[in-house]
């Protein structure tokens, strides 16, 4: 009977492998991470004029708030009361 003899390729395939060396992961802080402001930028501002228009009707939001700021023009109701049906 003749004993098996595997090929070098065969050997190969089922070396074993050196064992991985053990890195103790490290800490990353996602503080310094920018990839977030943009998108709370886009949503802050669309709060922000959610915001503004909603409250525009407001007489106290009219009087603090778009009375002083420059930047911010409201519509402003010229229909005396008397024409107005409600």
């Amino acid at each position: 009977m003749s004993a098996f003899r595997a090929s070098s390729a065969a050997l190969s395939a089922f070396r074993a492998t050196p064992r991985a060396s053990f890195v103790k992961p490290k800490f990353q802080p996602h503080i310094g991470d920018t990839l977030w402001v943009p998108s709370l930028g886009i949503w802050g501002v669309t709060a922000g004029v959610l915001v503004t228009i909603l409250f525009s009707g407001v007489p106290l939001f009219q009087h603090d708030v778009l009375d002083k700021t420059p930047v911010a023009w409201f519509y402003e109701d010229r229909v005396p009361d008397s024409d107005k049906p409600f």
